[in-house]
């Protein structure tokens, strides 16, 4: 009876340790799923050379993007990590980055698909599935481009580079329909029909949903969706899993001169004049000088279109009259650098 009793406390003393760690796991995952993390979520469309079209990114843009993510740390996450993070406190990389792709056009395959391994990224696309052809030879083409086929995203799925949800099945304004689930439900159908692995993940078509949409998409089986509200995403307790946030990547070239420098009338101000040509867009305008820190120099985001613009600073926390300067112009979201001026030297400010 003794050994039994000793045998008996042994046992739940062990359980109660397991107990214990299990509960400190728990607490650990609530509170990792609770807090507030930035996770900007990128929206591309259509990678190639095309310079005059806001849904193109050029294939040299899209290289220096990806050089310069991977430069500053960050690491790409999919849709079912940040599913995982919202509900079961799964732990997201320091840094963390969506990459997304809509529609399902070919270039996602010729030209992203080997940069983003080239870099270490990882990415998802979103399909039309309506527009998707069972071989090569009968492809299709959404909006004068070539899409993916079911072999081509097969192969693209074994490889790993790429995950692959929903983009509705014809792509129409799910907000607009009376009753958008069998649309809706069609792609999900698709996607599971064709081979693709947990397809949970869907796009809303043109950025357009309402609360018969999301019921729709949850209904249909989709466990995350992503809007167009151009804003970065932030993780915590007020997340809406089907309607997460992106930040939409501008295409076309830029081009910015800003070669006329002056001083303000009003004191302790630097008036720097910039012409821009190229797609319109908001950009985040920095002054860089020598002394200060990462974080100083930064106008709010303006929005640009082919002009000349007149951009003011205040004095520079130094108090230097003479410290060289240099001008950075960032997307929005002060994720890309679109343009980096020289160094000038002896900026004169009317004390």
């Amino acid at each position: 009876m003794k050994r039994a009793s000793k045998y008996t406390l042994a046992v739940a003393g062990i359980l109660l340790v397991a107990f214990i760690v299990v509960l400190g796991l728990s607490m650990q995952r609530l509170r990792e799923s609770r807090r507030t993390r930035v996770v900007p979520i990128l929206m591309y469309h259509k990678i190639g050379d095309v310079t005059n079209n806001a849904w193109w990114v050029p294939t040299g843009v899209f290289v220096r993007q990806l050089r310069a993510l991977r430069n500053r740390g960050y690491s790409t996450v999919l849709p079912n990590d940040i599913v995982s993070h919202r509900k079961a406190g799964k732990r997201l990389p320091p840094k963390p980055v969506l990459i997304t792709f809509d529609d399902g056009y070919r270039d996602s395959l010729v030209i992203a698909e080997p940069l983003l391994k080239k870099y270490g990224f990882r990415a998802v696309v979103y399909l039309i599935t309506d527009t998707i052809a069972e071989t090569p030879e009968a492809r299709r083409q959404y909006e004068g481009v070539d899409v993916l086929t079911w072999p081509e995203i097969k192969a693209m799925q074994k490889r790993g580079t790429f995950v692959f949800g929903g983009h509705s099945h014809r792509h129409p304004n799910l907000a607009a329909m009376a009753d958008p689930y069998a649309d809706i439900q069609e792609c999900y159908f698709q996607l599971r029909r064709h081979g693709i692995r947990q397809p949970f993940s869907f796009c809303y078509p043109y950025g357009q949903y309402n609360a018969r949409a999301i019921a729709a998409v949850k209904r249909a089986g989709f466990r995350s969706a992503f809007v167009c509200e151009d804003r970065v995403a932030l993780t915590g307790k007020a997340m809406n899993l089907l309607a997460l946030p992106r930040v939409s990547v501008m295409g076309g070239e830029h081009e910015f001169h800003a070669n006329r420098l002056s001083a303000s009338a009003t004191p302790g101000e630097i008036v720097l004049h910039v012409i821009h040509t190229g797609i319109p867009m908001e950009v985040s305008p920095r002054l860089v000088w020598s002394g200060t820190t990462a974080d100083q120099g930064w106008l709010p985001a303006v929005g640009i279109s082919n002009a000349d613009y007149e951009w003011r600073w205040p004095r520079p926390a130094n108090g230097s009259n003479a410290a060289p300067v240099r001008l950075e112009i960032w997307d929005k979201h002060r994720l890309f650098l679109m343009f980096a001026g020289k160094a000038v030297e002896n900026i004169k400010v009317i004390p």
